[in-house]
C-alpha cells in the first residue's frame, strides 16, 4: 500500500513513527480525534481513517477512574 503524502508529512515533520503516535495520543494521552488532527494539521476524519488503518480501537483505551 502506498503511504499517502499526508502521513509522510507528519512523519518527516514529528520524525515519530506515525502509528506510535497515534497510539500514544489516543490511547495513552486520550486525546480527542479533533486534538490530535489540529496537533497533526489534518483534520478529524484523516486521524479516524489512520486509526482504522492502524488497528487502534477506543477498547483499547483504559477505563477513566473516577
Amino acid at each position: 500500500m502506498r503511504k499517502s503524502y499526508a502521513k509522510a508529512l507528519v512523519t518527516e515533520r514529528t520524525g515519530r513513527d506515525l502509528d506510535e503516535l497515534l497510539r500514544e495520543l489516543y490511547i495513552e494521552k486520550r486525546h480527542t480525534l479533533t486534538e490530535i488532527g489540529a496537533a497533526l494539521q489534518v483534520n478529524r476524519e484523516t486521524v479516524r481513517q489512520w486509526i482504522v488503518e492502524a488497528g487502534i480501537s477506543r477498547d483499547d483505551r483504559p477505563a477513566v477512574s473516577l
